[in-house]
């Protein structure tokens, strides 16, 4: 596991940046596939479906993704848009009573700007580092452009750089995407922090030299994510 940085000690600087996760540290994972959302996707392709069919194709297909065989297919995904869509919707077309149609609303559920939603405590974090002026990167694995997740929260403007694995065709855990992180906010390694939920692609940042601070693995839409904890090490004011 990787470890959890601490309060700097005497003479030690503070990080300059932070470097943050997107999905299951700033935005919530847990409620973007719903069967409201998989039934209005379907019917803006001319397909009805019932509450009770879309909750078995909901279930149904995420127990084919996040199957053994499910993740090795999705193990580099991440690594371009084109690949994300493939695999994706195929894993998904193959799930119980799924199709070709089925498969590509349930992705359109996946990669909606408007189907992410923030933890209770992102904006707020994001708004103090902001104003005490420490510049923010998400770095992420991802398939597609998640700016618009944080334009339709209005959070856009207090990222400073986003480093997707889908645009660079790195992802995580290969320190060249930390590193490439740091570079664009114009620091050193050693004066940066990653925050993340992960602790083996996450953590993987203390490779490239970059601290890195892992959240508790509980979660929920509605709970803090204990982010304020980050502005704590920073000693950084949370309003």
């Amino acid at each position: 596991m990787a470890p959890t940085y601490g309060r700097p000690g005497p003479g030690q600087p503070r990080p300059g940046a932070v470097l943050m996760d997107f999905s299951g540290t700033l935005f919530d994972d847990t409620s973007v596939i719903r069967p409201d959302r998989l039934i209005a996707r379907c019917a803006a392709r001319g397909r009805e479906l019932g509450h009770a069919q879309a909750q078995r194709l909901c279930t149904g297909i995420l127990a084919v993704v996040d199957s053994p065989d499910g993740r090795a297919r999705r193990e580099n995904a991440d690594l371009s848009a084109d690949r994300h869509r493939a695999i994706w919707t195929a894993l998904a077309a193959s799930a119980p009573g799924s199709d070709a149609l089925i498969a590509e609303a349930f992705y359109d559920c996946v990669i909606a700007a408007d189907g992410w939603h923030p933890y209770p405590d992102t904006p707020q974090v994001l708004r103090a580092l902001h104003t005490a002026e420490v510049p923010v990167a998400v770095v992420s694995n991802t398939g597609w452009d998640i700016r618009g997740s944080f334009a339709h929260a209005g959070l856009d403007g207090l990222v400073t750089r986003f480093v997707l694995s889908c645009e660079l065709g790195v992802q995580k855990p290969d320190p060249a995407l930390f590193q490439t992180a740091c570079d664009l906010l114009g620091v050193p390694p050693g004066h940066a922090l990653m925050v993340g939920d992960d602790p083996a692609r996450d953590g993987a940042a203390t490779a490239a030299g970059i601290p890195a601070y892992i959240l508790p693995a509980a979660r929920g839409p509605l709970r803090p994510r204990g982010l304020a904890a980050v502005t704590d090490l920073l000693g950084t004011a949370v309003s």
